[in-house]
């Protein structure tokens, strides 16, 4: 027997090397209780492989394979609570600029809910495996796929310059 989960639709644009800027609608659940509703992070790091899509006029299912989407950006008009619930555990925003498997740049900050106080980035992104995390950039929200990233430049680096010897040795 279904269980029918009431939805809500909120829009978003999908990014892959294969599907550029396919625009629709994502099917958010509502809570009947009223209390918390699911949010963007939460649908896109869900273990079902497929994410559905109302695509188009006529709003036509479409079923994405989420371990092969880049990113997906929400609509401008979207909330940020309707994106990833901060909740009441504790987290920083890291600045970062990173490189996708699709050639885009994103330069921004990215949201890392801490496990602990000395957090590393790094540290944040190896424990992601194949999920997706949030990174506001300019232009708005953008959910990345971890494994989509080739590169991540940080604003910090170490403590004391490396010296020439150093690096030929390296």
């Amino acid at each position: 027997m279904d269980h029918y989960v009431p939805k809500r639709r909120i829009p978003v644009t999908l990014w892959s090397p294969q599907v550029q800027g396919v625009g629709g609608l994502m099917f958010l659940d509502l809570d009947p209780t009223g209390g918390r509703h699911q949010t963007i992070l939460e649908k896109l790091n869900e273990s079902t492989p497929f994410l559905p899509l109302s695509v188009g006029d006529q709003g036509r299912i479409h079923l994405f394979n989420r371990r092969t989407l880049t990113r997906v950006s929400p609509g401008r008009q979207v909330l940020r609570s309707d994106v990833y619930a901060r909740g009441f555990r504790p987290w920083r925003d890291q600045r970062a600029d990173l490189v996708l498997v699709d050639g885009v740049h994103l330069s921004g900050r990215i949201w890392m809910p801490l496990d602990r106080d000395s957090q590393r980035l790094s540290d944040f992104l190896n424990q992601q495996g194949a999920g997706f995390f949030v990174m506001t950039t300019s232009t708005g929200f953008h959910l990345v796929n971890t494994l989509k990233i080739v590169e991540v430049e940080l604003t910090e680096s170490v403590e004391s310059p490396l010296s020439e010897a150093h690096l030929e040795a390296s």
